[in-house]
């Protein structure tokens, strides 16, 4: 009986430690960019070896792009673009858990841009 629970315990330990981990590693970071041609970028966030998303929205135009780094290395993914009518952009971002991302976002001249990249989808 008393190994019974012992056991019961440990894995309930187990299972509330894991659930708190993945939890806890989930990340968001967002970007404004005021209107007239301004550029913004959020914070960096780390990557959990899974899609992360990059979304970004305006109602005149603008664009957005991320930055990857890892290990040292910064490469660019492609540039997204909003046209002048306003819409909407939501990207899926492959985000290995050893590199760092940030959201480089620009506005349209009488619009803003807010966006968000976040680790998880």
């Amino acid at each position: 009986m008393r190994k019974a629970f012992r056991i019961y315990g440990l894995a309930a330990v187990i299972l509330t430690m894991t659930a708190t981990t993945a939890y806890a590693a989930n990340q968001e970071s967002t970007a404004y960019a005021k209107s007239g041609g301004n550029d913004a970028k959020s914070s960096y966030i780390t990557g959990q070896g899974k899609m992360g998303k990059m979304k970004f929205n305006s109602s005149g135009g603008g664009s957005g792009f991320y930055e990857k780094v890892c290990s040292g290395n910064t490469t660019y993914g492609p540039a997204f673009y909003i046209p002048s009518s306003g819409g909407s952009i939501d990207e899926l971002v492959p985000m290995p858990s050893n590199c760092q991302f940030k959201l480089h976002i620009t506005s349209g001249l009488y619009f803003p841009v807010a966006g968000t990249i976040q680790n998880y989808e």
